[in-house]
């Protein structure tokens, strides 16, 4: 028998039984990974490679090009890192992180997300975490450290965060009035806070340099506001000097009695006349879910009906553009150009 076994080894290609072994190793190993993003995925988080094994694997498939590396440690696949939205892959990675650090309290715009409000995309890096004031510990361009001595902690989806008035405080007292109105006003929106609890909030906070400035943003909160792009056009235009009047005004329709026009903006001028803000993105004329399945050039005339009926009711209309929040010199002029009232 001895014999037989060394027969059929030396007649064995060279080198089968290690092909074979790898192919074992590979099967289990792929199979590893299978469970690794697939529990990531059910948890809604990024994947954390337990092992060195894993992490090596991790790495090949990187390279390969179907896993991506989100943060440092955490990985998604590319294809279902790629259907989801901003907001969410900050969620994710979020998860991940509270996963490997249970002690760590997220804040700022970073909380903000978590709690589900309207955040802009531009403070979704770096992700901010409280820190005892004092902390040895550095910031990075992926992780924020901000000093707060006792935060005011809650959890939202198994990650700690700082409570919702603690979280929309310190976006008002430290992110600009363009960008901090959002979620303020989204919590409104959504029912997260009544007014009186907002506007009582700043006065509360003990040791706070800039309680004016998130007192000013805080009494601005409306829960009227549509979208996170109108606030953020509100708050650039209290931020030079045009605060609006009035938001979501309602003017009659003199066309077709019954219909109404409900408009963003609205500047009430001294001599009686109005001026209307409208808010606009490409989207309105392309997207059809606000098209209601109409062609471009029946949104512009459908616009033009509109703007025309609003001038019959002594209101001109001024139309604004995200683009333009990002130009305050053009924006100044472009408002100056339409009479619209400082103040």
């Amino acid at each position: 028998m001895v014999l037989f076994r060394r027969f059929l080894d030396e007649k064995r290609p060279k080198g089968t039984a290690n092909s074979r072994e790898r192919r074992i190793r590979t099967m289990k190993h792929h199979h590893s990974l299978d469970v690794l993003f697939a529990a990531a995925r059910q948890e809604r988080r990024c994947a954390i490679p337990a092992t060195n094994t894993d992490a090596k694997a991790v790495a090949r498939r990187v390279r390969e090009g179907s896993v991506v590396r989100v943060f440092r440690g955490l990985y998604a696949e590319r294809h279902y890192w790629n259907m989801l939205h901003n907001h969410d892959k900050l969620r994710h990675i979020v998860r991940a992180l509270a996963k490997q650090h249970p002690n760590w309290v997220f804040c700022g715009p970073t909380a903000a997300v978590m709690h589900g409000l309207d955040c802009s995309y531009r403070f979704l890096t770096p992700i901010c975490i409280a820190a005892p004031p004092g902390s040895h510990h550095r910031s990075t361009k992926q992780l924020k450290r901000c000093p707060m001595s006792h935060p005011d902690v809650t959890v939202v989806d198994g990650v700690r965060v700082t409570s919702l008035l603690r979280t929309l405080f310190d976006c008002a007292s430290t992110m600009s009035i363009r960008y901090a109105l959002a979620p303020l006003d989204s919590a409104m929106r959504n029912g997260k806070v009544s007014a009186n609890v907002l506007l009582a909030y700043p006065s509360s906070v003990k040791y706070s340099r800039r309680r004016a400035q998130a007192q000013h943003v805080f009494d601005m909160a409306d829960g009227r506001s549509e979208n996170g792009g109108e606030s953020e056009a509100r708050g650039t235009l209290d931020m030079v000097g045009r605060p609006v009047h009035d938001i979501q005004s309602v003017f009659r329709c003199l066309d077709f009695p019954g219909r109404t026009h409900r408009v963003d903006f609205l500047w009430n001028r001294k001599d009686g006349t109005k001026i209307v803000g409208e808010f606009d993105g490409t989207r309105k004329y392309v997207d059809p879910d606000m098209t209601g399945r109409r062609t471009i050039q029946e949104v512009v005339d459908e616009e033009r009906r509109r703007q025309h009926c609003l001038k019959r009711q002594n209101a001109d209309t001024v139309r604004l553009y995200y683009d333009e929040l990002d130009d305050l010199d053009a924006l100044v002029c472009k408002l100056d150009s339409h009479g619209v009232p400082h103040g």
